[in-house]
């Protein structure tokens, strides 16, 4: 694939990234694997397959394989109010925006369902969403530390989260958010165990996906790639990385991987919840999760950029229209994305996974993944 790797050798050299390693794989063979630029560009560290890096919202994608096996297990319904698991989130109120600039908090007319929290469509917002819930998120988040210096366990900090107001009626649009988080506080319900420990047990150990987790053990700390704002001539971003595990485990942003390793969950994937003999989940189960499940109503909002062509399934974008997406690709390929500019897909229709983990501050996700995606797909 020397269109791929021209391609991403062209990000680097140019000086709009900092480094990157992306892993192709189709029928089941490595048709492209490399590595660009620089890890740490101050120490002159590149980029390896050893690299660790910090994945941000590619944690959604193996939060939902873990809660989906739960699902298969019977242990709830994709309907169920998120309240039976999470008290938090009973009587549910919106914060309510008016044209004058202000809001008031009304009650809901339903409750947030599990659904919902899959879909991203719950009305639960982050904080920093342009939203009058999110600054009231953003406010009670900053009193909440500025008391106890340091964030709950993840249970204790989604039936918060519950008890905050929405941003809109459950199911009334669709919107990014805390939702997959909030499905991690669900699976630490319903299991008995931490996230971390959960999906250790149930995805990471039986993939063989050593290097994954919500902390980096000492020994692995020199392996983490520094993130750069791309904006700001390659400045670094000063951030410590958990060597222990945290108290919250962020389901929805929280993990670190390599391209080998999510490589691996790419390819569980692909075939149907199934690789090496590992069953993590049944074919149907993936089916689900990769179907868009959007109403019209709903896919109107859905208006981002990189989605267009896009619907969205159970955590994951799913193509649905390469001609709007302007995408030389298939419909039904489906993945998601990370913030700071990491992408991963799944295409069943051309047996094919793709892996790419950089360290962008700001992701600018438009700004590279349909140029990767264009010389992948033409080297096919």
């Amino acid at each position: 694939m020397k269109l791929v790797r021209d391609t991403l050798s062209r990000f680097v050299s140019s000086g709009q990234i900092a480094g990157c390693a992306a892993k192709i794989m189709r029928n089941d063979d490595v048709c492209f694997e490399g590595c660009f630029g620089y890890a740490d560009i101050e120490k002159k560290i590149p980029v390896s397959d050893q690299t660790i890096f910090p994945i941000a919202s590619m944690s959604k994608v193996i939060t939902v394989v873990g809660i989906m096996r739960l699902y298969e297990q019977g242990l709830f319904k994709l309907w169920d109010p998120v309240s039976e698991y999470l008290p938090g989130f009973k009587n549910p109120t919106i914060a309510l925006e008016k044209p004058d600039g202000t809001y008031e908090i009304v009650p809901a007319k339903g409750e947030v369902t599990m659904r919902q929290l899959f879909t991203m469509t719950s009305g639960v917002p982050y904080a920093g969403n342009d939203t009058a819930a999110a600054r009231i998120a953003d406010q009670k988040g900053d009193e909440y530390l500025a008391e106890h210096h340091a964030l709950p366990h993840t249970v204790e900090y989604c039936n918060l989260v519950g008890q905050l107001p929405l941003a809109f009626e459950p199911g009334e649009k669709w919107m990014y958010g805390f939702s997959i988080d909030v499905l991690g506080g669900v699976i630490e319900v319903l299991s008995g165990k931490t996230l971390g420990d959960y999906l250790k047990e149930t995805v990471f150990d039986p993939l063989g996906m050593k290097d994954t987790g919500f902390c980096v053990p000492m020994e692995k700390q020199d392996r983490i790639a520094t993130l750069y704002h791309i904006q700001e001539g390659m400045k670094p971003h000063e951030r410590e990385y958990p060597s222990e595990k945290p108290a919250f485990e962020s389901g929805g942003g929280g993990l670190f991987s390599t391209a080998e390793d999510y490589s691996r969950f790419a390819q569980m994937l692909l075939h149907g919840g199934t690789l090496n003999g590992e069953r993590i989940l049944g074919r149907k189960t993936v089916d689900l999760i990769a179907t868009d499940h959007l109403t019209p109503r709903q896919q109107a909002t859905h208006n981002w950029d990189t989605q267009r062509g896009y619907g969205y399934g159970l955590g994951v974008r799913v193509m649905t229209d390469p001609q709007i997406a302007g995408i030389n690709g298939s419909v039904g390929e489906w993945g998601w994305d990370g913030a700071f500019g990491n992408w991963f897909c799944v295409d069943p229709k051309e047996n094919l996974t793709c892996v790419y983990l950089t360290t962008n501050l700001p992701g600018s996700h438009y700004r590279f993944i349909p140029k990767l995606m264009a010389s992948m797909y033409a080297s096919l």
